[in-house]
């Protein structure tokens, strides 16, 4: 091939192997579409074949896991992030350098222009190839540990939104029982009035008390929606998914509280923000690899040649070089990446004597509630219905006045009303030291062990590659 020739082929190689641009537009109408289709299937999924299908928290754990928009986010991002470290980093690209060279002077004899060129090539002395390769891997098991991470919050966020929608709809309930309860108690006083036997006032207390189970009633209602709304938003379906629930929806809470050391264990592998920080942290190890190693200089070579002006013939040379790193050490970006790997573990030393604070509150919180259950369900709704079931028989043998019994009535509805209130509590206090610790702690009824989140990160081998456990950088994740 003429030499005129080499260089146009040399590009039109090159260029073989980029990447063509394909054009994709994002069209809002089509995706709206898409997702209002999915959530509207989602939602009619529950029990295949059932006239009122019943949704149980294992449907809506795998709800989670398939249409969770926060999922979404988290995967795309990772599986962006895989993409790109699988991608290896290229050797520096050889330099070609044409042009003519003129020659002036009595003593030209023959032609004055004579092609000249070079071709160069940058070998790298150091791993910066390698290191940046994985740098690029580290940020792909910070992804993974992100989305592993966002699952189990999301996770527990869905069972703090299911907990919140069973016992709104079991407040509502009682709420209609109080309501039936307090309406007869209202038409009882009536009669007693009639018959001399209790005052207006009377009566007006026991309207109050019919006033406030239609309240409680219109606040369990509202919670409801609330509590379908925010089930629908981490499930990415529709609030129609939650029509039904399951009869045995909540875990019961005679399960003792775990122990200071065990919840401590439990927290420094799993707790999110710690994850989170321990991934940044191999990042910024990876990181600081890479710019050390870019201290080290590329060694180059190259070839060149060309015609002599004013003679007929041509020369070629050999050239090596090297830039001597006297001045120019990469001194900026390692004392950048040097100060990023301490401020990291300024943060999770942080975080962790936080999350320690936080876990001590939320456990001695849940200790008290779960004490205070059993004690408003024992002394309390216990003895009022004792005492409203003497009221009643006493009513029956003529002992009782009428206005004790609905005393009695009114004792144990209240009593109702807070051992519902006092279990709300408890059964929101477990899920803050499931957040506390990071993990699941009560397993629910209708749910597989092994189909909870995975463990969010576990440590990496000694070699600091990414080859072990939930940590290593796969794409089943």
């Amino acid at each position: 091939m003429p030499r005129t020739r080499c260089l146009p082929a040399a590009v039109l190689l090159a260029a073989w192997g980029c990447t063509a641009y394909e054009k994709k537009p994002l069209r809002p109408d089509d995706l709206l579409e898409q997702v209002r289709r999915t959530r509207a299937l989602a939602a009619a999924g529950g029990a295949a074949g059932a006239e009122t299908p019943v949704l149980t928290f294992g449907q809506a754990a795998e709800l989670l896991r398939e249409h969770g928009p926060a999922l979404i986010r988290a995967r795309a991002a990772y599986r962006a992030a895989l993409e790109f470290s699988d991608v290896s980093t290229p050797l520096p690209n050889p330099g070609v350098e044409v042009g003519p060279e003129f020659g002036f002077g009595p003593e030209i004899v023959a032609h004055r222009v004579a092609p000249v060129g070079s071709l160069s090539f940058a070998i790298p002395l150091s791993a910066r190839l390698a290191r940046q390769d994985d740098l690029n891997r580290l940020e792909a098991g910070a992804a993974q540990v992100e989305l592993l991470v966002k699952h189990r919050e999301e996770y527990l966020r869905l069972r703090r939104a299911w907990g919140a929608l069973v016992l709104a709809r079991r407040e509502r309930a009682v709420a209609a029982e109080l309501i039936a309860l307090s309406r007869r108690s209202a038409e009882i006083g009536k009669r007693l009035v009639e018959a001399g036997q209790a005052t207006a006032l009377d009566v007006g207390l026991l309207e109050l008390d019919l006033a406030r189970a239609e309240t409680m009633d219109l606040d369990a209602r509202l919670e409801d929606a609330e509590s379908c709304s925010e089930l629908a938003a981490v499930t990415g379906v529709a609030p129609e998914a939650a029509g039904a629930l399951s009869a045995e929806a909540l875990p019961p809470l005679d399960a003792p509280v775990p122990g200071a050391e065990e919840v401590v264990a439990l927290l420094v592998a799993n707790h999110p923000a710690l994850a989170r920080l321990r991934a940044a942290y191999d990042v910024a190890e990876g990181a600081l690899r890479l710019e050390i190693s870019k201290q080290v200089p590329d060694l180059s070579f190259g070839v060149n040649g060309g015609g002599e002006p004013g003679e007929h013939r041509y020369s070629l040379g050999l050239t090596l070089g090297i830039d001597i790193p006297i001045f120019d050490r990469n001194q900026p970006e390692v004392a950048r990446a040097l100060a990023r790997r301490e401020e990291v573990r300024a943060q999770y030393e942080a975080a962790l004597s936080e999350a320690l604070a936080g876990l001590e509150r939320a456990r001695a919180r849940l200790a008290i509630l779960l004490e205070k259950l059993v004690a408003v369900r024992t002394r309390v709704l216990e003895r009022a219905k004792s005492q409203l079931d003497l009221a009643q028989k006493g009513l029956e043998a003529g002992v009782v006045e009428a206005l004790q019994v609905l005393e009695a009535e009114r004792s144990y509805r209240n009593a109702s009303i807070e051992v519902l209130a006092v279990e709300k509590e408890a059964r929101a206090a477990w899920v803050d030291l499931e957040e506390a610790v990071g993990r699941p702690l009560l397993l629910f009824p209708d749910e597989a062990p092994d189909r909870r989140p995975p463990e969010p990160y576990t440590e990496p081998k000694e070699s600091g590659r990414l080859d072990g456990g939930a940590r290593s950088v796969t794409r089943e994740a």
